[in-house]
């Protein structure tokens, strides 16, 4: 499943703090390779970049993996560029920082919005306030009882049997909200997670919790767990007017312990 990863950096710190969460998940999985990608915009820069690439992955224990570095040179943007290395590789996984500084501008925000109009394959998001994890603990997977967000169910499963964690299936209900009492609070999780227990061969617990403000309720339970992943879809139950990333997703993004694996809804599109 993550055979080939895409780190692209632009000259910051915070940039790089993706390349950690790219080492730890390529040794939890086999064969897996990594490429660090700068995208520079004139090609007389790109021996600058080659040489910053190359000195700044030497800091970093890569040991036993493949680990490549690669400069493009972008003609249309950074996402464009980054896109066409996906094309290359279908099988990639995109992991980056939520925020750069660097000659590339913020890489969460226009340029992931960007990409993920040009992608449908995962995306791995290291916010703030995310630590490196070695990929061993739960993923939480956020349902909110639209299609779009549990469009996201199959491939979060094959990611937990992949990287042999348990997955969660968690819907984050209003206090205030009355449910008829024959039903019990738990039966949509419940049912998506016997479903995907089915439809997997493997296991998969299910959560609800209750809080008016989904992504710290969702973040609390992933740090309480220690929690690999949290996967949520780029839309839920509320639609877009155009493209942009959902505001649940981007908070799971900001105030998440751990990374978030956002995934575009196949049906999504961009007009």
């Amino acid at each position: 499943m993550v055979q080939h990863i895409i780190v692209p950096v632009d000259g910051s710190e915070e940039s790089w703090r993706a390349l950690d969460t790219a080492i730890a998940l390529a040794r939890r999985v086999d064969d897996t390779s990594v490429d660090v990608v700068e995208v520079v915009f004139d090609p007389s820069d790109t021996g600058a970049a080659q040489l910053r690439l190359t000195e700044r992955v030497a800091q970093h224990s890569i040991s036993g993996l493949t680990v490549n570095t690669k400069v493009e040179v972008a003609t249309d943007s950074v996402a464009a560029a980054v896109a066409a290395l996906v094309d290359q590789h279908p099988e990639a996984t995109v992991v980056m920082a939520s925020h750069g500084r660097g000659r590339s501008a913020a890489l969460l925000g226009s340029v992931a919005e960007d990409l993920l109009q040009r992608i449908y394959g995962p995306l791995v998001v290291v916010g703030p306030k995310a630590t490196t994890t070695d990929f061993s603990g739960p993923i939480v997977i956020t349902v909110d009882g639209s299609h779009a967000s549990e469009s996201v169910l199959p491939l979060a499963a094959a990611w937990g049997i992949e990287l042999g964690a348990d997955p969660w299936i968690v819907e984050v209900t209003d206090p205030n909200t009355v449910t008829p009492s024959d039903i019990p609070e738990s039966a949509y999780p419940g049912r998506l997670a016997r479903q995907l227990s089915r439809d997997s061969g493997h296991p998969v617990n299910f959560e609800v919790l209750h809080g008016k403000h989904v992504h710290d309720e969702v973040a609390d339970l992933a740090s309480g767990m220690d929690a690999s992943l949290i996967v949520a879809s780029t839309h839920g139950r509320t639609g877009v007017s155009r493209f942009t990333i959902g505001s649940t997703a981007a908070a799971f993004v900001r105030h998440a312990p751990c990374p978030v694996l956002l995934i575009r809804p196949p049906h999504l599109t961009t007009s």
